[in-house]
């Protein structure tokens, strides 16, 4: 390599910058093409060891040296590079936000072992009827997520409901919502119990279920509930069943839930029987999801990798971590494949996607120490400061109180 294509196209002006830093130490800098490489061997010798000469003495080291790194890119290529970094730093930032409100139990920041075993795995010894019921109203309104909500914020008439119990029971609006909600999730209860009895029939076709003693002292909506002689409460299933799911669950109505009618007894006991494994990811669903890591993720990976190794680190780190961030999305996948098949392994992905994180923060932050001098350190570690503070912050004042109205919330419709 010679040193023209070391030092890149602007080599007469570098040139030009090394002679007038070796005129001003009242040398004499003879340069002909044939003899450009003795001049900068003359450096390492006296007197002109014990001189600094910043422009001849980078040329020399560029000439030592055939190693392409970023630190010799020009500042605006430097700038580009950096923006690029900054950018996939928030870009992955965001994709946790995005996997806290998939798959995360409300209150939790992240997904945790059970949630990412529910995800891929799925949970056992469960109907969808009843997974439906159960599963916490933060999670989407379909059926692959939670029906709670039919019961309460997207019931027909909600908070003209609300209004309507606060006037006639001269309460606040807020007593009023948390009457309804109980009286609601009382519905919910009713329905079921009914459904983890076995979905009788009778009971549902009589509009004629006997609540258990605990579940009748819980305040239900009062046109489903009526007193048989034997003194027993008895729960109008069906009757609940019309006013909060066929709605939207019949054959005359628009959407795609009229696709999944719930309208007689066959039809709601087929969403009843228990299934061995529901909830997993389906196959369909797991192998797009693998394609676009693969492919797309695949691509941030890469570059951010080739960028560290273009770094001046030591070569056991630059050799480490340009690959590692890409080999760990590969063990990632694997666990979530295996973890469709065992919820042993479904488990581990909570490790293998946390070490896919550290190896994309350690890519992005040691190549963008590294791509400026002294005062462009400073200005990022003032930056990280600046923004670690902001984190503090914004975690004390809106993620923290978020996360406790998000598990609050999901504990009052228990």
């Amino acid at each position: 390599m010679s040193l023209r294509q070391v030092a890149g196209p602007p080599f007469a002006k570098v040139l030009a910058k090394a002679r007038a830093e070796l005129q001003t130490a009242g040398s004499v800098f003879a340069y002909n093409q044939p003899g450009k490489n003795r001049a900068l061997a003359a450096l390492a010798a006296p007197p002109f060891v014990s001189l600094r000469f910043p422009v001849t003495e980078r040329l020399f080291m560029m000439a030592r040296s055939r190693r392409f790194v970023l630190r010799n890119l020009p500042f605006s290529t430097r700038l580009a590079i950096a923006a690029f970094l900054s950018c996939a730093g928030v870009g992955y930032f965001s994709a946790l936000v995005q996997l806290h409100f998939q798959h995360a139990t409300p209150g939790t920041l992240l997904p945790t072992e059970e949630d990412t075993a529910g995800a891929y795995y799925g949970r056992t010894g469960m109907s969808q009827f009843e997974r439906l019921l159960v599963t916490d109203s933060g999670k989407p309104f379909n059926g692959s997520g939670s029906m709670r909500q039919a019961f309460s914020t997207k019931a027909a008439g909600w908070k003209s409901s609300i209004n309507k119990r606060a006037k006639e029971q001269k309460i606040s609006l807020r007593q009023a919502e948390e009457r309804l909600r109980s009286e609601r999730d009382g519905e919910r209860l009713a329905v079921l119990e009914w459904a983890r009895h076995g979905a009788d029939r009778k009971a549902f076709e009589d509009n004629n279920y006997v609540l258990s003693p605990t579940l009748s002292k819980h305040p239900i909506t009062e046109e489903f509930l009526e007193t048989a002689p034997d003194g027993t409460t008895r729960a109008k299933i069906s009757s609940i069943v019309e006013s909060r799911c066929t709605r939207c669950h019949g054959r005359g109505t628009s959407g795609q839930a009229a696709q999944f009618p719930l309208e007689t007894w066959e039809q709601v006991h087929e969403y009843c029987e228990i299934e061995t494994t529901e909830g997993g990811m389906s196959l369909k669903k797991l192998a797009q999801s693998t394609h676009v890591h693969l492919i797309g993720f695949a691509m941030l990976y890469g570059l951010t990798g080739v960028l560290i190794t273009l770094t001046s680190y030591p070569g056991w780190l630059r050799t480490v971590l340009g690959p590692f961030t890409l080999l760990a999305q590969v063990v990632d996948i694997g666990f979530w494949w295996l973890g469709r098949l065992d919820p042993a392994y479904a488990r581990f992905i909570v490790i293998s996607g946390g070490a896919v994180a550290m190896g994309l923060f350690l890519q992005i932050t040691l190549s963008l120490f590294d791509l400026f001098g002294k005062t462009g350190k400073i200005i990022l570690l003032l930056l990280a400061l600046t923004l670690s503070l902001a984190g503090y912050e914004a975690k004390t004042r809106i993620i923290d109180p978020y996360l406790a109205k998000e598990a609050l919330s999901a504990t009052v419709t228990e």
